[in-house]
């Protein structure tokens, strides 16, 4: 954990209101919530970190910018593969495609979302992450490794998995061999986002109680044997072997 003692207030919420998401004169203001979150997102990247899974902690931009459509609705940190795990599927991947694992966020991420109602974790395979999507949705195609990633979904009590933007989401706690065969169907990688998260209003004592940077890790823990199963690496791998 880091030295400085996180917390969110009331404010760090109302910076995303819609009335001032376009706003540049709230990039200061914006600026004190990321550097919040980046504290948070590198102290988990820190604790989590275990071969062969290494991750890395990068903070969202907190002014208005093309990449973000010119408007700050959230800001977030996100956990993805770090410099060496990117190095092994950029060998198989070739040097044109691996150009694409530079950014940090075309991966599988553990996330921590803030926005004006609250806070979102979350676990999510980037839709442009085809890599990932491509070798989760080919263990879902075996029998036998749909009750592994059963297994790590089950204990998620509070998440809900989505596929991209899809009315329909799915209690983790009920998701089973049956419903990860349906969850095949309707996912295609390389165009469709996958979520797995979980929302905090803002007034919950969750966020307001000391601790809560532990309480973040705590939570991208829970998470962490979901994020093994959806990141490709060379234990799982089913897109090269």
């Amino acid at each position: 954990m880091s030295d400085e003692e996180v917390t969110f207030l009331p404010t760090d919420f109302d910076r995303f209101r819609e009335s001032v998401q376009t706003d540049p004169e709230f990039n200061d203001s914006r600026l004190e919530v990321r550097t919040k979150l980046d504290l948070v997102g590198k102290a988990g990247a820190q604790a989590l970190s275990a071969a062969p899974f290494l991750l890395v902690s990068r903070a969202s931009l907190h002014h208005p910018h093309q990449f973000n459509g010119f408007r700050v609705a959230s800001q977030r940190p996100y956990l993805s593969r770090g410099v060496q795990e990117r190095k092994k599927l950029q060998k198989h991947l070739g040097a044109e495609i691996g150009k694409d694992l530079d950014t940090d966020y075309t991966h599988s991420m553990l996330v921590l979302e803030i926005d004006e109602k609250g806070l979102t974790f979350a676990l999510r395979i980037h839709k442009d992450a085809w890599w990932d999507g491509e070798n989760l949705k080919r263990w879902m195609g075996d029998e036998e490794q749909r009750v592994t990633i059963a297994n790590a979904l089950q204990p998620l009590e509070g998440y809900t998995l989505k596929v991209h933007d899809h009315r329909r989401t799915r209690a983790c706690g009920a998701i089973d061999d049956l419903e990860l065969a349906e969850i095949r169907k309707s996912y295609t990688p390389g165009e469709h986002w996958l979520h797995v998260e979980k929302k905090i209003d803002r007034d919950d004592l969750f966020i307001s109680s000391s601790g809560f940077e532990q309480r973040a890790i705590s939570e991208w823990k829970r998470l962490l044997p979901a994020y093994r199963c959806f990141c490709w690496h060379p234990e799982n791998d089913r897109l090269f072997a």
